[in-house]
């Protein structure tokens, strides 16, 4: 992100500096990110005040990070309600080939990186968010399964590829929101990673780690051993969710949607109370057989 704060030593900057600092933000700041329904709209930020003014403006690093975060949040919403409405209408199981699918990865791995502090080497600054996910086996230890499989990974070279791996096996687990919420909960070990307005350290993440739960719903399968994730670019593609002239169907749907989830929590809720009935029965029986074979031993 270009600084817009002048140096000391250097004149108070002219209308054509400050603008020219302003196109050099990252989209996330020259843009805000908002839901219309089911959809996304966007709102150029071109507002940018060029008077000195002793209030926050668009300029204030502050103002930009919680504008990020805000705008994650909602990309967040939209990519996790379109893949659970897309893959109940498909009616399969999900692989890495899934559009809606690849986009929730890609919105995911910007809400992992975002406020992630630089850490130097020899080849630069490097920003990896396969630091804090590897702490998630300290808090839960199901996780350790995970991160050891994710090592074990052939052709995976670096972390940002093992941050993918760990991603996408995770909600194969069907336990994604909940290793999340429990990172989040510990912003103690997070600070090392993230700076202290980054999505992760504040109240947009812990949304985000609760939204995470209506992926349990779905099945995803993925083959990573011959899948280049060290080198692939993640890229939102607004495209997926921008409001056009054929959308005037997107309430019905939505009723639609949550009546299918509805019935899909319902029947497994049914078959979990089923399955231990079953088990109870299955029980009783072994019991009374025994019970037989000693009576009849007499």
């Amino acid at each position: 992100m270009s600084a817009l704060t002048p140096p000391t030593d250097m004149p108070t900057p002219t209308t054509d500096k400050i603008t020219q600092a302003a196109m050099e933000t990252i989209y996330l700041c020259k843009f805000r990110v908002s839901m219309d329904g089911e959809w996304l709209c966007l709102r150029e930020l071109d507002d940018i005040s060029l008077t000195p003014d002793p209030e926050p403006t668009h300029e204030d690093p502050n103002y930009l990070m919680a504008n990020e975060r805000m705008n994650l949040m909602n990309m967040a919403k939209l990519s996790i309600k379109g893949l659970i409405e897309s893959a109940l209408n498909l009616g399969r199981t999900l692989d890495s080939d899934y559009a809606p699918l690849q986009q929730f990865f890609v919105v995911m791995e910007h809400c992992l990186k975002h406020g992630l502090k630089a850490k130097k080497t020899f080849l630069g600054q490097n920003k990896s968010f396969w630091g804090p996910l590897e702490l998630v086996e300290k808090l839960v230890p199901e996780a350790a399964e995970i991160t050891a499989s994710v090592k074990d990974l052939p052709g995976l070279k670096t972390p940002v590829g093992r941050g993918r791996a760990w991603l996408r096996l995770a909600l194969m687990q069907k336990k994604l929101s909940e290793y999340m919420k429990a990172l989040i909960n510990k912003k103690e070990l997070l600070s090392e990673f993230y700076e202290p307005n980054a999505l992760m350290m504040e109240e947009e993440g812990a949304i985000i780690a609760g939204l995470l739960v209506g992926l349990n719903v779905i099945d995803a399968n993925f083959c990573m051993k011959g899948e280049d994730l060290d080198s692939q670019v993640g890229v939102i593609d607004f495209s997926m969710y921008l409001k056009d002239g054929n959308s005037s169907k997107g309430s019905e749907g939505d009723g639609q949607i949550t009546a299918i989830l509805d019935q899909k929590n319902y029947v497994e809720e049914l078959n979990r109370h089923l399955n231990a009935t079953v088990n109870n029965l299955q029980a009783k029986v072994d019991a009374l057989e025994k019970s037989n074979t000693k009576l009849t031993e007499e």
